[in-house]
């Protein structure tokens, strides 16, 4: 029986690390604001164990939650209690005495020690739907840590944090371009060869040629905007695009058949770069909207453009001080020259731009 009078209650699982007891509980979402009271980013940070809270990072999670209502997933939140705390198992055998009820007296602060975005976007994505009310969360509960401690336990949580690489991300993406990108290159032979899936940036030691990544970059600015309705019949467009270019490449077409690597074409061109891709996309969106029936023709003229690094065609552009740049305006200035080199006419904007080019680069 609990000796706590008054306080909050949670069916819970005892643990044991390090000879330190644990709690995990699913809370009900509607719960977390009723436990977590206190904002610790209004103390100096000698007197706190969590970071000051990131206010431009939640309505990026919130709208995960709500764009993904069906399918988000989110791991345990972590908390440490100050203050008087009980747990009361279920029963006297082994497996009993690790299932109880976690007893929280009211007068205890809970600390959340890490979880604390994920915590205040789910309290948001809350008033946009309070259907998510009775959904839950586990929360990993310490109990009778200092303030030493709970940094401690902060600063553990937090010492070999990885972020996933953007190019296994999208591989495992569902979203209507990640399909769309995976699809082409999982059902191309030659594709599969060249796309790394699960690293962004590519070592000289790699044989692949570009990361997914960059190719899923590409195909948006191809393919303009790719949704749930459209994706599936913007597939055959963008694999018929991208094997039309890869046709006319020959170094591509080398490291296809194993006779060359893609860290020996990066060292040398720009066209084994994610600038150079999303250039080409950019290409093929103007030759499918202006170009419609004779697109693969003004490709074949790109076997013709001298991609090394020291052409100064690229000084510039895509290439400053030697080495390689990857922005929107880098990739927009390769594009033009692009087109350039494949006696295509420039928009008015594009012109602009080339002129404005000029002329920095000039002085004038």
């Amino acid at each position: 029986m609990s000796q706590i009078v008054s306080g909050t209650s949670f069916p819970a699982i005892k643990g044991m690390q390090a000879k330190t007891e644990y709690y995990i509980v699913m809370c009900p979402l509607k719960r977390l604001s009723k436990i977590f009271t206190l904002d610790e980013g209004q103390l100096p940070v000698d007197q706190r164990a969590q970071r000051i809270i990131n206010e431009e990072r939640i309505p990026d999670i919130t709208n995960y939650i709500l764009d993904s209502r069906e399918n988000y997933v989110f791991s345990a939140l972590t908390a440490c209690i100050d203050g008087v705390s009980e747990f009361v198992a279920i029963g006297e055998s082994k497996h009993e005495q690790k299932i109880g009820t976690l007893v929280i007296d009211e007068d205890a602060e809970i600390y959340i020690t890490d979880g604390q975005h994920r915590n205040a976007a789910i309290l948001e994505a809350l008033k946009a739907d309070p259907s998510l009310a009775d959904e839950t969360i586990s929360v990993v509960f310490f109990t009778n840590k200092s303030l030493e401690e709970r940094q401690r336990i902060f600063k553990d949580l937090n010492l070999y944090p990885v972020k996933t690489d953007s190019s296994l991300s999208i591989t495992y993406d569902d979203k209507p371009d990640a399909i769309l990108s995976k699809t082409i290159i999982f059902r191309s032979e030659q594709l599969t060869k060249l796309v790394h899936m699960e690293r962004s940036n590519l070592g000289s030691r790699s044989k692949k040629l570009i990361s997914h990544s960059a190719v899923n970059k590409a195909s948006k600015y191809l393919l303009g905007n790719i949704t749930s309705n459209n994706y599936e019949s913007l597939i055959p467009i963008g694999s018929d695009y991208w094997h039309e270019v890869l046709k006319n490449m020959p170094a591509w077409l080398l490291i296809c058949e194993d006779k060359a690597s893609g860290g020996e074409l990066r060292d040398e061109s720009i066209h084994a770069h994610a600038v150079t891709f999303h250039a080409i996309g950019m290409l093929g969106a103007f030759l499918l909207k202006n170009k419609s029936n004779n697109w693969r023709q003004s490709l074949s003229n790109l076997s013709n453009i001298n991609w090394s690094r020291s052409n100064q065609d690229w000084s510039g552009r895509c290439v400053i001080n030697n080495a390689m740049t990857n922005n929107r305006k880098a990739a927009e200035l390769t594009y033009i020259k692009i087109k350039i080199l494949l006696a295509l006419e420039l928009t008015e904007k594009e012109l602009a731009i080339e002129t404005n080019f000029k002329e920095a680069r000039n002085g004038y």
